[in-house]
């Protein structure tokens, strides 16, 4: 994203009875600052049901997405009035994640924005499969809007991982600190990085002669080292202030949360890439295990393919 211009951003409205979500504010806040197009894209779930009630399933389909284009035309028209350039658009299909896939494509959008949305009795902000699916699959950077307040010179939290484990590529900690930066200058906030590594373990025997998963001081003390030396130097090849860094053991998912409420960070940026298979399981996916246990934004990047 170096050098990197907001032309077009496209905004997945999951219920366009909401009018000006946080997502579609997001947007807006976005588009007064860069001038770009606001798409506001709702996809509608076709049913998979067949005979008559197929046929009268679509039918309830059409009025629907009559309905959905006339409320987003009436969000649409709100920001029209303060000079921005909004388009519609409802499509009916199936599953939905693959609708919005397709419509990045059309759109040629620099950016995807989707909001979390509340679950459960506690009323957390937790993702859907939808979601997880473009986390997985958007090839452009995709902002999931979590956070409540506007952002006012806020902290940009940029998470990188200067040993690139789990196979990600070399150059995805770039694309992160250049998506941090490009809306750090957008909004007027600040760049912060942070990077949490896991504490070296390994198998002793115990006074009973089992085997049990420990520290290991002396070369647990190397390895920290080592860690620190490599998340400086990259920081510093970044030209990021160290008062600006954060570098935390522990389990990634919850440490990375812990920083962000610290910092009172208004967005994370985050770089995921797509798994399979048993890689998946054994794995897993700190982008995903993540985000469930934030409050603020999250703008997740994916590899330049």
């Amino acid at each position: 994203m170096a050098g990197y211009k907001l032309n077009r951003i496209l905004v997945a409205v999951a219920d366009p009875l909401s009018g000006l979500n946080k997502a579609v504010r997001r947007a807006r806040a976005l588009a007064h600052q860069t001038g770009a197009i606001v798409d506001l894209f709702n996809a509608i779930a076709s049913s998979v049901s067949t005979g008559i009630l197929h046929a009268e399933s679509e039918h309830f389909t059409r009025l629907e997405a009559e309905q959905h284009r006339r409320l987003l035309e009436r969000t649409a028209n709100r920001l029209r009035r303060e000079e921005i350039i909004v388009n519609t658009k409802v499509e009916t299909g199936y599953p939905v994640h693959e609708a919005i896939l397709r419509e990045v494509q059309l759109t040629k959008a620099d950016l995807l924005i989707i909001e979390a949305r509340k679950h459960s009795a506690i009323a957390r902000l937790l993702l859907t499969q939808t979601d997880f699916e473009l986390i997985r699959h958007c090839p452009i950077p995709l902002l999931i809007v979590k956070g409540n307040t506007a952002w006012r010179k806020p902290h940009i939290l940029a998470a990188l991982d200067p040993f690139h484990v789990h196979d990600k590529p070399s150059g995805l900690d770039d694309q992160i600190v250049d998506a941090a930066r490009t809306f750090a200058t957008q909004v007027g906030g600040s760049v912060h990085a942070a990077h949490i590594y896991r504490p070296l373990l390994g198998f002793v025997p115990d006074l009973a002669g089992a085997t049990v998963l420990t520290t290991m001081p002396e070369s647990d003390k190397k390895y920290k080292a080592t860690v620190r030396r490599r998340f400086y130097e990259a920081i510093d090849r970044y030209g990021i202030a160290r008062s600006k860094t954060h570098l935390v053991c522990g389990d990634p998912a919850p440490a990375l949360a812990a920083v962000a409420r610290s910092m009172r960070a208004g967005l994370i940026v985050i770089g995921a890439t797509s798994r399979s298979g048993l890689k998946r399981v054994f794995i897993g996916n700190t982008a995903e295990r993540v985000l469930d246990g934030l409050k603020c934004d999250v703008l997740v990047v994916k590899p330049r393919r």
